[in-house]
């Protein structure tokens, strides 16, 4: 009976192992906005909310070839295996194997009685290291956790890739409209200083009113240009984030593209912004890992305990191998207790403790930094749709000057320079609104990345 006994105990701890020497997590709780959302679930997909057709095709693009998400997949992939790695560890080692050798003897050993055989062996080898301590499993969800660390960064690269790519994106289309916007302007001075130099010819204008027109011409031919380098370094941007091919990057063409409407987008964070933002889930999970590392490191303080056995045939005559008295088999505990290591363990303990503090240091700046992110991508948002307003109303305004002065003027009670002044303010008025429209839609785009995707779309309301 107490043999009995004693073989279930010694299954029992085969397969059941021990406890974790890994101390008990506390992650730091902070201080957080009280004006939320709760009812405002995220969307993955938040960028459709702005109903472009080819904005939801190149972020699909995008996302299919990109070369940043294609490796952080792999990276994820290695994680995956990384910890599968670890699972396996904790599992019992089965080898087979087959060997014949022939000897000869030396005539100095066995009483001076030379000899020669042949030994031929077969047979299975086990290995197991009882996890009394925990030491395995806690290294397997150290990898765990540093498994889903590595999936929560690839959401961050995908999140960035999304928000770059959109920016890219406005930044097209902004520029393409200020470029006609300069297209336009600069057929109408054209056509204006062309005016002028006839009436310079026939002496009803001065040199100087004539020269202004030529000269406000080429400023906007140069401004025109300018705009022209920007485009073209936005498309090589757009094409790498799209993950072209070098041909493609030399031979890319955009086509025309107009900015959205911007979208009504309800005030107040999402209560679930903790749980939504990868680099959060990304600190945490780094934080458990290192958690679990130091349960790894404690355990070399305590013995390890490893079951080794074997079982085969061995025999000098291979035609005999298979016979039962060829048969052989060992079984056995080995035990191994560290005694002196001159404070080895010590210092692997205080590294893995340091790094957790590390870790909760991490943890802490990157909720600081994803409340700061929405703060200011909040504050941008606003600032930006109450510039438009102004900007929109000011466009207004120069356009009536310059009604009235080229009115003014065509009657012979005001001179060029009013209506000179007058198209400068309009020009500058048309560009600055396209840019702010821009700026409102680009800091809508780094608000919805800031909260690790975006409000759904019924929330949402497209402006007109």
């Amino acid at each position: 009976m107490s043999r009995n006994i004693t073989l279930l105990s010694l299954v029992a701890a085969l397969f059941l192992g021990g406890c974790s020497l890994k101390p008990e997590l506390n992650v730091p709780k902070m201080q957080t906005p009280q004006s939320t959302q709760e009812a405002l679930n995220v969307n993955k997909e938040w960028w459709k909310a702005f109903n472009d057709a080819k904005l939801n095709a190149l972020v699909d693009e995008a996302l299919n070839g990109s070369d940043d998400l294609k490796l952080s997949a792999l990276k994820v992939l290695k994680a995956r295996q990384t910890f599968g790695l670890s699972e396996a560890n904790e599992m019992p080692n089965l080898t087979a194997n087959a060997n014949s050798t022939r000897q000869r003897t030396s005539d100095e050993t066995y009483a001076h009685n030379r000899a020669k055989y042949t030994d031929n062996a077969m047979g299975l080898n086990l290995a197991y290291e009882v996890d009394f301590w925990g030491r395995l499993s806690s290294q397997s969800e150290s990898n765990w956790s540093l498994y889903l660390a590595t999936e929560a960064s690839r959401e961050t690269v995908r999140n960035t890739l999304i928000h770059d790519v959109i920016s890219a994106y406005f930044n097209l289309a902004s520029l393409q409209a200020r470029m006609k916007i300069l297209e336009q302007t600069a057929s109408a001075y054209k056509a204006s200083y062309e005016f002028r130099a006839k009436q310079q010819k026939v002496g009803t204008i001065s040199d100087v009113l004539a020269n202004q027109a030529l000269a406000q011409y080429n400023n906007v031919q140069a401004s025109k240009e300018s705009l022209m380098e920007s485009y073209k370094l936005q498309q090589s941007t757009l094409a790498i984030l799209l993950g072209k091919n070098p041909q493609a990057l030399f031979e890319m063409q955009t086509a025309d593209v107009t900015l959205p409407s911007a979208l009504v987008i309800p005030e107040g964070v999402p209560s679930s912004l903790m749980e939504n933002r990868p680099d959060i889930k990304e600190s945490l999970e780094n934080l458990k890992s290192k958690n679990a590392l130091i349960g790894v490191e404690k355990a070399a303080y305590f013995p390890t305990i490893s079951l080794t056995g074997s079982y085969g045939q061995q025999s000098a005559d291979l035609d005999n191998i298979l016979k039962s008295s060829a048969n052989r088999w060992s079984f056995g505990p080995t035990l191994s207790v560290p005694i002196f290591d001159f404070g080895r363990i010590k210092q692997r303990v205080s590294i893995s403790e340091t790094d957790l503090q590390s870790s909760l240091v991490s943890y802490e700046q990157s909720v600081k930094k994803a409340y700061k992110e929405v703060h200011d991508a909040l504050a941008k948002e606003n600032l930006a749709k109450s510039r438009l307003s102004f900007q929109e109303e000011e466009l207004k305004a120069y356009q009536k000057v310059l009604d009235l002065s080229t009115k003014r003027f065509n009657q012979g009670v005001a001179n060029q320079l009013e209506v000179l002044d007058a198209q400068k303010g309009v020009l500058s008025s048309s560009l600055n609104v396209i840019s702010t429209k821009q700026s409102l839609l680009t800091s809508q785009a780094e608000l919805f990345k800031a909260l690790g995707g975006g409000w759904r779309e019924s929330d949402l309301i497209a402006t007109k």
